[in-house]
């Protein structure tokens, strides 16, 4: 994945207060949209009443998004293993496989945090070691779902920088993108084949399509999204 990355972490559409930038959370968080870079907003609250901290970050040349956070943002916190920690993570990318593993491993050494991740598209949704990836931090209880409108009107109001800031914000035509990845993850979550086709022509905007054949992925898919 490219990057913007600066050598500091003030990032190309990170303000110096860790806020994101209008146009790179337009850019980044637009589900019609394949961005090549990762952005990562975070909010990590501790049950001793700690100040709440909201910021955000992404990918640099050498780390994705969450190992970055995982090694040079949460460490630096200094978090107390005794008092209990909930990090909720909205991303414009879910995490790769390789980076599932280096989740689990966090928990598994962090039993006091729990960690709950929304995400605005799947990275490369076929790819099996992304799908096993996602299964596996589920089946460790972390709690993975496509951003709907709450979600993206809550990171606006929270995480977006309030220089000349329109009120509310929502990318065009929002919900048939959050069907198409929630269909999606359910499908990785169920262990069924992928429902999600992408196409992409040069210099065009990509195009979707649900694609499910067999009637029995169909009615567990139904179900599974009412």
């Amino acid at each position: 994945m490219a990057s913007g990355w600066n050598g500091g972490h003030v990032a190309r559409g990170i303000t110096q207060r860790g806020k994101i930038s209008q146009e790179a959370f337009k850019e980044n968080y637009d589900p019609s949209g394949l961005p090549k870079e990762t952005y990562l907003l975070y909010e990590i609250k501790w049950s001793n009443s700690r100040k709440p901290l909201q910021k955000c970050c992404h990918n640099t040349p050498t780390e994705h998004a969450e190992i970055h956070f995982l090694e040079d943002v949460f460490k630096k916190q200094g978090s107390d293993p005794s008092v209990h920690c909930s990090i909720t993570w909205y991303m414009s990318w879910s995490p790769c496989g390789d980076c599932c593993k280096e989740i689990r491993d966090f928990l598994k050494n962090q039993p006091n945090v729990n960690l709950v991740i929304y995400i605005a598209r799947i990275y490369w949704h076929k790819e099996e070691n992304n799908r096993q990836g996602l299964r596996s931090l589920v089946n460790l209880g972390v709690t993975i779902r496509i951003m709907d409108l709450p979600v993206y009107s809550y990171c606006w109001r929270t995480f977006v920088d309030d220089e000349d800031k329109d009120e509310d914000y929502w990318p065009r035509h929002l919900a048939p993108w959050i069907m198409l990845y929630s269909l999606e993850l359910q499908s990785i979550l169920q262990n069924i084949p992928s429902c999600l086709e992408i196409s992409l022509e040069e210099n065009q905007a990509p195009i979707f399509r649900l694609c499910v054949e067999n009637e029995q992925w169909k009615k567990s898919l139904t179900s599974a999204n009412p």
